[in-house]
């Protein structure tokens, strides 16, 4: 990414697609995959890769193993990309961290350009939040099913 630089996310785009350390193509599948920890879908396309653009999101997993934590670009800080983004933690129970990212999506109108193709393959918010559902999910205590004990024969 050109960065220090006020150039649009296409001009980025053009100039980074064919050499991006996020790009991983694979042999017989017709499109790339992205390793960008900002691009919500994993598709290397200019819509998903968040480091191009100039407001980006991502759900992550929580290193202390309880809860996600969302990752979001700021308006500031533009030219240094490690201090544009803020991430916050939500470690409360799962249907409340949802709640919380669908507000802060809605009410900052972040990137309604994916907001609004929903109808499309249920992209960006939906993506987020499936994301972050499935982190929450796989960090649920499983309970273990008791077996029942055969009587011994005496």
């Amino acid at each position: 990414m050109v960065s220090g630089l006020n150039t649009s996310s296409d001009l980025n785009w053009l100039i980074t697609r064919n050499s991006s350390c996020y790009l991983l193509k694979r042999r017989g599948v017709n499109h790339h995959f992205s390793t960008d920890p900002m691009n919500p879908k994993g598709l290397y396309k200019p819509r998903f890769q968040g480091t191009i653009q100039r407001r980006a999101l991502s759900v992550q997993e929580n290193p202390s193993g309880k809860g996600v934590v969302m990752v979001y670009k700021k308006r500031a800080n533009q030219n240094k990309p490690a201090q544009s983004l803020n991430r916050v933690v939500m470690n409360r129970n799962a249907p409340r961290t949802v709640r919380n990212i669908k507000q802060f999506v809605n009410k900052q109108n972040y990137r309604n350009d994916l907001k609004n193709v929903s109808h499309l393959n249920l992209l960006s918010l939906l993506v987020v939040l499936r994301k972050a559902s499935a982190l929450l999910r796989a960090q649920r205590i499983k309970n273990s099913k008791k077996t029942r004990q055969s009587k011994k024969k005496e």
